[in-house]
């Protein structure tokens, strides 16, 4: 086994599933920190531009705007039903869709975490946006005139939530979500990726 896994049986055992919804406009940090999350607890993750990238590549033509999100919410009821933890990568950017994951979180006897990645630092943000990877092959990555109108409608958040700035180091930001997500936990054992 690869020594940066903390063994995936240790969380399927501890009480109920979690459902961990990372949220707020691209290039803040979402998908490094939740394909981080995955990696550590062998979780499933379902990036929602993944799902727009197979919408898209089965040329439905103008399907609703929304559909990705409902496809993910099945996909999270399904998982949860099953005891199995979910992450969420998307920009949840109204309030409805973040209330309809809590919702479907305790309908299935889950625990429900959000996660808000935000960058303080602009400049910053529009180097991160420029110089991030392709996380979903053949979706192409926002650019810095997205991010920037997604952040003009994004709703502010009622619920409880974690907010995570990626001016910090990468290291903090992961650390201080794993004592969120999964308080009293030792993690001593996990390795920090290079």
């Amino acid at each position: 086994m690869a020594p940066d896994i903390i063994q995936p049986d240790t969380f399927k055992r501890r009480g109920p599933p979690r459902l961990v919804l990372f949220s707020r406009p691209p290039g803040v940090g979402k998908s490094s920190l939740s394909y981080r999350l995955a990696r550590q607890t062998g979780w499933s993750i379902f990036p929602k531009d993944q799902f727009d990238r197979s919408l898209q590549r089965l040329n439905l033509g103008n399907y609703p705007r929304f559909t990705a999100y409902e496809m993910m919410f099945d996909l999270v009821e399904l998982n949860l039903r099953n005891r199995v933890s979910v992450i969420l990568d998307a920009v949840f950017p109204i309030e409805n869709f973040r209330y309809q994951a809590k919702d479907l979180t305790e309908q299935c006897g889950a625990e429900f975490f959000a996660i808000v990645c935000y960058c303080s630092d602009h400049a910053l943000w529009r180097k991160r946006l420029e110089n991030r990877p392709e996380m979903v092959r053949g979706w192409i990555p926002a650019g810095w005139g997205e991010a920037l109108q997604v952040e003009s409608y994004y709703q502010a958040w009622t619920l409880p939530h974690l907010y995570l700035d990626a001016v910090h180091p990468f290291d903090h930001n992961f650390k201080t979500l794993l004592d969120y997500v999964l308080p009293n936990s030792n993690f001593e054992d996990v390795v920090v990726e290079a």
